[in-house]
């Protein structure tokens, strides 16, 4: 029951628009008085707080112990007025820092806080009188519209709900709508004409009401015709600076008549021109448009109002095109030229450059130019056609020459321009102090004033190459008058590239020398950097050398190099170069220490490094190692040469102890001797024979017959050629020219001379020597089985000669013996030969072959002793002694053609 009665008491207040706030108590314990709808901002605004009977008793609180709070802001005591015990006065001044709702609070007894009663107040002001009521009516089809639209200046913002009401009163009807906004419609059956209206407006909210001024019109003064519809624009040939615009009739006459306004633009400006009133004020339906440039487009748009002014002017009509007709050119070229350097043969080559007359003075489609070109003090003119905007020609180095070009288009020609190409010697003077520099995103020309010219050309181009010029097409030019010393530059100038830029000032259409200067509208980092590389390394330091950036990548003027390098582990450093220089030498580097280096290029907007690259100092410096190497080198082929002069020296005895001398068998002389043609020296007894004094390896093979039939029958085996000997080399045993096995040649004539027989080397001789002296009848020759080397002067030709007597062997060949009648026991048995002596007897042949004496045993045993050496005898040179050439059978058969090598 108790919440039902709270529940009803909130309610109650929502209904009265006022704030009960429980705070606890029981019951409402008072009321706030009075409780307003709205109050006015800026005005005072007084209110009483009331505290029942029942809640002083029940709470024991007064007057006292009330106060005031506008949400959470606490009024101050001093606008407070105590009427009793009970009821407590504020005033306050409404502004708009005033947050709702306003409370009525009182404190208990141990401080608690209780909401007595509260209100939300309405700030705002009463409605202002409306101002400026003005209606309108628009067109429907050819008649009027049936709803009349007004609209008014309700003042300033009441901030509180506010309701308009338009009224508008005719002599037999009135016509009313409501409405929360600032305009309003009056819908009426049929539009009222040529009546008197009277309308007003009136304004109503909480805090008052108010009606606008009462104002009387005619519906029909109050129209807003539609837009009219241009039907075609035409033109005449005959006159190209006219247009006929005409339209349609919108409205009917009958109802009131209009008047138009027409406006006009060339299709490319913005800005309209309009006729004036005055020479369209009737009522008409075409108007020509007059004074318009030749061959230009127009748009051309109209509207219209009632004719005597009053009402509304409609929108204007929906744009129509058209272009007027052809006429002559009316303005001339702007013509310049490019002269080049002169060749071998005086000539220049001047290329001659015009524009395109601008379309405003063009007056049609150009067709061409006609050029003429005029030497001084020459009456003959060179006329041709270009269809382009430049010429080449090439013209005498010391003649001066006017140039003349004029455009033509179908209607006529334009006017001349002019040019004076002046004589190579003749110079004008060019302009001073010239600068180039960006301002407000385009490049500013600055420059001195030159004494008596008509007029400055300012010449540019953006440059392909450093220090190089331009090609003819990129040229670009606009000329500025003789009063100016400063211009921007007109045209396409972009970011980022080089332009050069040329001032001419012009003395009476002669161009003067030009003054150039290079500038950027905006510079930027460049888009590579420099790649570096040592040209030259050292112990403590290094030549570094870099590329130059390519000039279209430079994007700006590159003021300086800075080169950053880095030992490894070591801290980085870094040094900057002008940018003139791209080398430089690092010094005061760590011996044998790898770096690491890199270049940026620095413009005035920022800087771009380039690609890394390392390299290692010397652990020698230049020259170091050949310092060394280059002394010790000459002492050792120093040493190289005394050993070779000490060898060459002492060859010989180098010679003999190092290379032995080794007999070769192909060159020795036995090879080439034969039995047929036996080799005979010229020499004197006393000369020796073999150096050495001693043959080796020379056996001498004895052979005892006991009786002669023996021998004989040997004998006569080689006679038949039955027997065969094998003949084996005495030279160095396994020489492959000597040791193979040759057969023997037979005694018979007839044998030699029907085969062919090699030409083996006889080595050795057998003997055979007949019993008691007697001779054999023929010496029997066999292969000795030696491998002793060949006879030691076999080898030098100087000592082929007679070895000398052989000691043993008397002059017939057998050997002396003291006692010859004793006889030994018969057997085979070698005897080497002795010692050579100077005079031993020549008898002997080159080989040193001599009859074998014939010892036995027993006189060796009887004698204890051999033949005295004085009385040996040496064989002849061929063996066989000369008695016995002369009375004994040979030893052996003449051979016909010598031996031959197997």
């Amino acid at each position: 029951m108790h919440v039902s009665q709270n529940l009803l008491v909130l309610v109650l207040c929502a209904q009265l628009n006022v704030l009960c706030v429980m705070g606890g108590l029981d019951l409402q314990c008072g009321v706030i008085e009075p409780v307003p709808s709205a109050v006015e901002l800026h005005t005072e605004f007084t209110a009483t707080c009331v505290l029942f009977e029942s809640c002083i008793r029940q709470h024991v609180a007064n007057a006292d112990d009330m106060y005031w709070k506008f949400q959470q802001h606490k009024v101050p005591k001093e606008q407070y007025t105590k009427i009793n015990d009970t009821a407590i006065r504020i005033t306050v001044n409404i502004t708009d820092e005033l947050n709702s709702p306003l409370t009525c609070n009182v404190m208990l007894h141990g401080q608690v806080e209780h909401n007595i009663y509260g209100i939300f107040l309405n700030k705002g002001f009463p409605p202002e009188k409306p101002q400026n009521l003005t209606c309108i009516v628009h067109q429907a089809g050819k008649g009027l519209s049936d709803t009349m639209l007004c609209t008014w200046n309700p003042g300033r913002e009441s901030h509180l709900d506010t309701r308009y009401t338009l009224k508008a009163q005719t002599i037999t009807n009135t016509y009313e709508n409501i409405s929360r906004i600032d305009e309003g419609e009056l819908k009426m059956t049929t539009m009222p004409v040529f009546v008197n209206m009277m309308i007003w407006v009136e304004a109503e909210n909480q805090l008052g009401k108010s009606t606008s001024k009462q104002s009387y019109l005619d519906p029909v003064d109050v129209v807003k015709p539609s837009p009219p519809e241009i039907e075609k624009i035409s033109s005449e040939k005959e006159f190209p600076n006219s247009l006929v615009v005409s339209w349609n009739l919108i409205l009917n006459p009958l109802l009131f008549k209009l008047k138009y306004n027409i406006r006009y633009r060339s299709a490319s400006s913005s800005d309209w021109t309009e006729v004036p009133l005055s020479e369209t004020g009737s009522s008409i339906k075409s108007f020509r448009l007059q004074d318009l440039k030749p061959y230009t487009e127009y748009r051309v748009s109209v509207r219209c109002i009632k004719e005597d002014g009053f009402g509304y002017w409609s929108d204007w009509s929906k744009e129509m095109s058209a272009t007027t007709p052809e006429a002559k050119p009316s303005g001339k070229p702007d013509l310049w030229r490019v002269i080049g350097p002169s060749d071998s043969d005086k000539n220049r080559l001047v290329t001659l450059m015009w524009k395109e007359p601008d379309p405003s003075v063009a007056n049609g489609k150009i067709l061409g130019y006609e050029v003429e070109i005029e030497a001084r003090h020459y009456p003959a003119v060179k006329r041709f056609t270009v269809n382009g905007t430049s010429a080449d020609y090439t013209l005498t180095e010391g003649a001066t020459y006017r140039i003349t070009v004029a455009a033509f288009n179908s209607k006529g020609q334009s006017p001349r321009a002019s040019l004076v190409i002046p004589a190579d010697s003749q110079k004008e003077l060019p302009v001073e102090d010239l600068k180039a520099f960006p301002q407000d995103g385009k490049l500013r020309v600055e420059w001195k004033a030159a004494r008596k010219i008509t007029e400055y050309v300012v010449e540019w181009c953006a440059m392909m190459e450093e220090g190089g010029g331009c090609s003819t097409e990129s040229i670009e030019w606009q000329r500025v008058s003789e009063l100016s010393i400063n211009t921007f530059l007109k045209g396409d100038i972009k970011p980022l590239k080089r332009y050069k830029i040329s001032v001419f000032p012009v003395y009476s259409g002669t161009p003067g020398a030009c003054r150039s200067v290079e500038e950027y509208l905006k510079q930027g980092c460049p888009t590579i950097g420099p790649t570096v590389r040592t040209r030259k390394k050292e112990r403590n330091g290094a030549l570094l050398e870099w590329n130059l950036i390519p000039f279209m990548s430079r994007n700006g003027f590159i003021r300086n190099y800075t080169i950053f390098y880095q030992a490894e582990g070591g801290v980085e450093e870094s040094i900057t170069v002008d940018y003139a220089n791209r080398q430089y030498t690092l010094t005061s580097l760590g011996t044998n220490t790898m770096y690491a280096v890199h270049v940026s290029a620095n413009t005035d907007a920022g800087s771009k490094n380039g690609s890394e690259f390392t390299f290692t100092t010397l652990k020698f410096a230049p020259g170091e190692i050949e310092a060394i190497v280059v002394p010790v080198c000459l002492g050792f082929l120093f040493t190289a040469v005394v050993t070779l002069l000490f060898c060459f020296n002492k060859r010989d005895l180098i010679k003999k102890h190092i290379w032995p001398q080794v007999p070769d068998p192909g060159n020795s002389r036995i090879a080439n001797w034969s039995p047929d043609s036996p080799v005979r020296h010229n020499f004197s007894p006393k000369e020796q024979v073999c150096p050495e004094g001693i043959i080796t390896d020379f056996s001498v093979i004895n052979i005892e017959n006991d009786n002669i039939d023996d021998y004989n029958k040997a004998s006569d085996s080689l006679k038949k050629g039955k027997y065969t000997s094998e003949e084996h080399s005495s030279g160095i045993g396994g020489s492959s020219c000597m040791s193979s096995p040759r057969q023997s040649v037979s005694d018979s004539d007839e044998a030699d001379s029907a085969q062919t027989t090699s030409s083996t080397v006889q080595y050795s001789s057998v003997v055979a020597t007949s019993y008691r002296g007697q001779l054999p009848s023929a010496p029997v020759f066999t292969r000795s089985e030696s491998t002793q080397p060949l006879l030691d002067c076999e080898e030098r030709p100087e000592d082929q000669h007679l070895y000398g007597n052989l000691n043993g062997f008397n002059r017939e060949g057998q050997p002396q013996n003291s006692e010859q009648g004793v006889r030994h026991p018969s057997r085979l048995y070698f005897k080497r030969p002795r010692m050579i002596n100077e005079d031993a007897d020549p008898s002997c042949d080159s080989l040193g072959f001599c009859p074998a004496d014939e010892v036995t045993l027993q006189d060796s045993a009887a004698t204890g002793t051999s033949q005295p050496d004085r009385e040996r005898q040496t064989v002849p040179r061929n063996g066989i002694n000369a008695s016995l050439e002369r009375n004994e059978t040979k030893s052996y058969v003449p051979q016909q053609n010598g031996y031959r090598a197997q």
